[in-house]
């Protein structure tokens, strides 16, 4: 998972998520990134920032990573299978669902890469959840929740 993690680390320490939004929540999942579905003049400067800095549209990741080292449990965190820089939190076990698998028409699917572990606010993710607006394929949040500024934290053991 060395490229996953890397890439993510540099786009926390560029601030590339800085002013972007989490913008879906589902029973399994909740995703944000540099994207902002309620503001239209903020979502084109996160636009043109990731486009700028060669992160979309074709994903921040060159290569997908995926390793069973590293499952989609509960407060993990993943990229989708486009590689970024939507990142999601699972709300559950989601090894099935995000993990290798077959896809349509019988094909394997690599499984997504899941790269990171929630390890505090708890109250927060689940006060985002909280926020689902709607059910079905597009569980939008009724509010925005922004990501004001990220930051690599260098924590020593």
């Amino acid at each position: 998972m060395p490229h996953t993690i890397h890439t993510f680390l540099r786009m926390v320490k560029e601030r590339m998520y800085a002013e972007g939004t989490f913008i879906l929540s589902r029973d399994h999942i909740i995703v944000g990134g540099p994207v902002d579905l309620h503001n239209n003049e903020n979502n084109r400067m996160l636009e043109q920032r990731m486009i700028h800095e060669g992160y979309f549209p074709d994903g921040a990741l060159l290569f997908i990573e995926y390793t069973p080292d590293y499952p989609h449990v509960q407060h993990s965190v993943g990229f989708n299978q486009a590689g970024g820089p939507i990142f999601y939190f699972n709300m559950r076990d989601n090894t099935e669902l995000h993990g290798p698998h077959n896809g349509d028409g019988g094909g394997n699917k690599e499984g997504d890469p899941c790269f990171a572990k929630i390890v505090e606010g708890f109250d927060v993710v689940q006060r985002i959840a909280q926020l689902r607006e709607g059910e079905g394929e597009f569980d939008s949040l009724g509010t925005s929740v922004y990501i004001k500024d990220t930051q690599v934290v260098n924590i020593a053991a």
